[in-house]
């Protein structure tokens, strides 16, 4: 049997985050814990407004699927039972990151890919110094 665990966590920022519609010091991060046979893996999200989530609704989709993740449920089934969003990815990084550990590898190795090396895939300008 499979246990779920979910909370929420601050993650303080080195220095504030500051862009024109406002600063944050502080990211508000959703985890999601699956354990299996002692082999823990882990998933996080952070809710986005501007695309109707908050941390209530992100917490009331992962609390939907409870159930079906302490019987088992597959990324597979995942996909078929949650819309793309902030908790189905922190649901799925928490799957594929159990599966990794529960063969020992990470998960590169696990899917078949080479890291690629560093890209950058955006960047946001603040407001401030830099």
């Amino acid at each position: 049997m499979r246990t779920v665990k979910v909370f929420e966590e601050g993650w303080p920022l080195h220095t504030p985050f500051v862009i024109a519609r406002g600063s944050r010091s502080e990211a508000r991060v959703m985890v999601v814990e699956l354990e299996e046979e002692g082999i823990k893996g882990t998933g996080e999200c952070t809710p986005y407004p501007r695309y109707g989530e908050s941390d209530a609704s992100v917490m009331a989709q992962i609390m939907s699927v409870v159930p079906q993740l302490e019987k088992g449920l597959t990324r597979e089934e995942l996909q078929k039972i949650l819309p793309a969003g902030a908790a189905r990815n922190a649901l799925d990084c928490a799957l594929w990151d159990l599966a990794a550990r529960k063969q020992q590898q990470s998960l590169a190795d696990l899917i078949g890919i080479t890291l690629p090396g560093t890209v950058i895939t955006a960047q946001t300008v603040v407001i401030g110094t830099p």
